[in-house]
C-alpha cells in the first residue's frame, strides 16, 4: 500500500511541483490543497483522520498544522538569507516597508542583523507578529495607516490582504533546494515509519496471538493496544478504550489500577479469579508507558503442574517405595510403620542414623506414600557443596547475582520441589547463615532467590536427614536451635544394621541377585553366615552390599568359596582396624562353636598354604578325602 502525503500551502506553485515529481519518482499517493489558517487545520486533521502518513507545509500555516495533528508535519526551510534576499528586493519598491511574521516563529529570525545590513532603521522596517486572522487583518490596516508602501510575507493570504489597501506586495520565497530537502526529509521518515511499522504489526501480531490478556499505555496515559484476550476478559470492545486516557475511560478496574502502584493483584471477572500485573516499560532509563497483564488463575495452575510434570520426568523423581526396604526384623519393621504414618501428614520430618542405614530410601518411601508422591523428588546432599554454592543451589539466583551467574538468572531446588519434597541430606553440614535462610523458608513458605527482592511462594514438604548427633551441635552453637525444633518436628531413627542381624542373610540374598543374577554362588554357607551376623558392621547396609558385590564379582573365578569368603572378611577387619598379626606358629579364632572354630581354623590354614589342599591335609595329619568330607560338611 503506497504512502500518502498531503501537501497543504497558500498559493505556492512550487510546491505544487515538487509534490507531482515526487509522485513519478517514488509512487506515494499525494494530494495537494490550497488554504490558510483554520481551513488548514480542518484539512489536516482530514488527512489524519483518512490515513495520511504525513504533511508537508510552509510558514505560519505549517506552524498552525503542527499543532493541530499528532501526525508528522514536515515544514520548509524560511532562512534568515531567503527574507534578508527578498528584503533587498522590496527595497527597490518603496522605503517603508512592512514583514508579517507568525508569532510562534518570532524567535526564529535575526531582524535587527538585516536592518544593519541593509541599512534600515526601525521605520523603515516593522515587523507585525499576529496568531490567527483576525489579527493579521488588524496588522494589515495598522501598516496601511503607518503608510507602509510594500508587504512582505511568506504567505499568499497576507499579501492579498494587502493588495486589497493598495499597497505593494512581494513573497518570501523559499530556495527550490529547501523545497526538495523536506520532501527528501519526508521520504527518509517515511522509510523509518515503513521499517517502524513492520516491527510494530508484528509486535501487535504477537502479542494479540498471546494467551495472556495486554493492555499497553504510552507516557501520556493513551491507550494504545488491546490484544484479544484482554478484550475477553473484560468483556469489552476496543473501540472504548484505543487512544483513550486510562484515567478517563469509564471502566471501573482500570481506574483502580490507575490509581494503584505498580503491582499485582487478584479480581474476580465473570467467573473467574484473574490475576493483573501492573508492570512500567523501561527505555533507556526511563519509563515510556505501562504494561497491563491479565491472566486467569486457573489457566496459570495448570500451567505450573505442566511444569512440574516436565520436571518430574527429568529425573526429580522418588525411585524408591517402603517395599524396597529388605527386612523383617522387629526394629526396622518399627521403623517402616512409623514412616507409613508420617506420609500422611504434611510435617517436616528429621530422619537419623548411622551413615549406610538407608535414610534416603525411607524418604523415597515416605514421598511415594504420601499426597505429594505426583510432585517432584529433589535430593541434595548439604555436604557435597560448598557454601556459597548450597545457597545459590537451594534458593536460586538471578542475573548478575554473582560472576559466572546464568543469564536470565536460575530457579532453585525448592522452586524445582513446588508440590513436592525435598530431601536435605546431611543437614547438620549447612553454614549458620544458610540455616537462618532456611529457616525463613520453613516458616514463611516463601524463597528468595540471591541477589533479588521478589519474594516466591512455595508449596514443599522438607525431609532432612543426618548421622551426626544434632542436639550436640546445638549445644556447640554450631547448629541453630530453632532451626532443629522446626526439623524435629516428626523424628524417625534407622536402626544400625548391628541392631537387626537377622535381617543380614535376608539382605545378602537380595544383594547376590542385584549383583549376580547369572553367577552359580546363591548363598554364602550359614557357618561363614554366623560370623557375618558377629561383625559390626559400621557402614552398615552399604558395607554389607558392597562386601557381597566384590563376593559375587570374585567368586566367578574362585576355585575355593570359603578361602574367598575368609580373605573378604580379613579385609572387612583390617578395614575396620581389628586386623589380628599373628605370630607365625600360632592361629588365633573367634569363639564360637567347635565347628565354627574348625572351620577357621581350616581356613586360615589353607590361607597359609595358598590354597595348598594336599599340604594342608598333611599338616592335619588326616587325608586329602577327609579334609574335603570336612569342607564339604562345613558348606552344609
Amino acid at each position: 500500500m503506497p504512502y500518502k502525503i498531503a501537501v497543504i500551502y497558500s498559493a505556492y506553485p512550487e510546491m505544487t511541483e515538487a509534490a507531482y515529481e515526487l509522485i513519478q519518482k517514488k509512487g506515494y499517493h499525494v494530494e495537494a490543497k490550497v488554504c490558510v489558517f483554520d481551513q488548514a487545520v480542518q484539512a489536516a486533521q482530514q488527512y489524519e483522520a483518512e490515513g495520511f502518513d504525513l504533511i508537508i507545509s510552509r510558514g505560519a500555516t505549517g506552524t498552525l498544522i503542527q499543532r493541530a495533528v499528532s501526525i508528522p508535519v514536515i515544514l520548509v526551510e524560511i532562512t534568515n538569507f531567503d527574507i534578508l534576499q527578498t528584503l533587498y528586493r522590496a527595497k527597490k519598491l518603496g522605503v517603508k516597508m512592512a514583514y508579517f511574521e507568525y508569532v510562534h516563529n518570532k524567535s526564529y529570525h535575526d531582524f535587527a542583523a538585516m536592518r544593519e545590513i541593509l541599512g534600515l532603521n526601525e521605520d523603515d522596517l516593522t515587523i507585525y507578529y499576529y496568531q490567527n486572522e483576525e489579527e493579521l487583518r488588524n496588522n494589515v490596516a495598522q501598516a496601511f495607516a503607518s503608510r507602509a508602501s510594500v508587504v512582505v510575507a511568506t504567505g499568499a493570504f497576507v499579501l492579498e490582504m494587502a493588495k486589497l489597501h493598495g499597497m505593494k506586495t512581494i513573497m518570501v520565497h523559499s530556495t527550490r533546494e529547501a523545497i526538495y530537502n523536506a520532501f527528501k526529509q519526508a521520504e527518509d521518515i517515511l522509510e523509518i515509519s515503513n521499517r517502524s511499522r513492520d516491527v510494530s504489526g508484528y509486535l501487535a501480531a504477537m502479542i494479540d496471538h498471546l494467551n495472556t490478556g495486554i493492555i499497553m499505555v504510552n507516557r501520556e496515559g493513551l491507550i494504545t493496544h488491546i490484544n484479544s484476550a484482554a478484550q475477553q476478559v473484560l468483556d469489552i470492545d476496543p473501540g472504548v478504550l484505543l487512544r483513550k486516557n486510562i484515567a478517563e475511560v469509564q471502566v471501573p478496574l482500570l481506574k483502580e489500577l490507575t490509581a494503584k502502584e505498580n503491582g499485582s493483584l487478584v479480581r474476580v471477572l465473570g467467573q473467574h479469579e484473574v490475576v493483573i500485573h501492573k508492570v512500567p516499560l523501561n527505555y533507556q532509563d526511563s519509563v515510556i508507558g505501562t504494561a497491563i497483564t491479565f491472566e486467569n488463575r486457573q489457566k496459570i495452575q495448570v500451567l505450573e503442574d505442566k511444569i512440574r510434570k516436565a520436571l518430574y520426568t527429568k529425573g526429580l523423581v522418588a525411585r524408591h517405595t517402603f517395599q524396597d526396604i529388605i527386612g523383617s526384623s522387629q526394629a526396622i519393621q518399627n521403623s517402616i510403620n512409623k514412616a507409613r504414618n508420617y506420609a500422611r501428614s504434611d510435617s517436616t520430618i528429621l530422619i537419623t542414623g548411622e551413615s549406610g542405614t538407608g535414610k534416603e530410601v525411607f524418604a523415597n518411601g515416605i514421598h511415594n506414600a504420601s499426597l505429594r508422591a505426583q510432585g517432584p523428588f529433589v535430593a541434595v546432599n548439604c555436604a557435597t557443596l560448598p557454601e556459597n554454592l548450597l545457597e545459590s543451589e537451594l534458593f536460586g539466583y538471578e542475573e548478575g547475582a554473582f560472576t559466572g551467574a546464568r543469564k536470565g538468572g536460575k530457579a532453585g531446588l525448592f522452586e524445582l520441589a513446588h508440590h513436592g519434597t525435598i530431601f536435605l541430606d546431611e543437614v547438620s553440614e549447612i553454614s549458620l547463615s544458610t540455616q537462618a535462610r532456611l529457616l525463613r523458608v520453613l516458616q514463611e513458605k516463601v524463597i528468595r532467590r540471591v541477589g533479588g527482592d521478589k519474594i516466591i511462594p512455595v508449596d514443599v514438604r522438607v525431609i532432612a536427614a543426618t548421622n551426626a548427633d544434632l542436639p550436640q551441635k546445638v549445644r556447640e552453637g554450631k547448629f541453630r536451635e530453632d532451626l532443629f525444633f522446626r526439623l524435629n518436628v516428626l523424628n524417625l531413627c534407622i536402626p544400625p544394621l548391628r541392631e537387626r542381624k537377622e535381617d543380614i542373610p535376608l539382605l545378602i540374598s537380595y544383594f547376590l541377585k542385584k549383583h549376580s543374577p547369572a553367577v552359580r554362588v546363591t548363598g554364602i554357607p550359614g557357618i561363614f553366615m554366623d560370623r557375618l551376623k558377629k561383625y559390626h558392621w559400621p557402614g552398615n547396609v552399604r558395607e554389607l552390599e558392597n562386601f557381597v558385590e566384590k563376593f559375587a564379582i570374585l567368586s566367578q573365578d574362585a576355585s575355593d568359596i570359603f578361602y574367598l569368603l575368609e580373605q573378604l572378611y580379613l579385609d572387612l577387619q583390617h578395614f575396620e582396624g581389628r586386623e589380628v598379626i599373628e605370630e607365625p606358629n600360632t592361629l588365633t579364632v573367634e569363639l564360637g562353636t567347635l565347628k565354627e572354630m574348625e572351620l577357621q581354623l581350616i581356613l586360615k590354614l589353607q590361607r597359609r598354604f595358598d590354597g595348598d589342599k594336599t599340604s594342608l591335609a598333611r599338616l592335619l595329619g588326616i587325608s586329602r578325602s577327609t579334609l574335603w568330607s570336612k569342607l564339604k560338611e562345613l558348606e552344609e
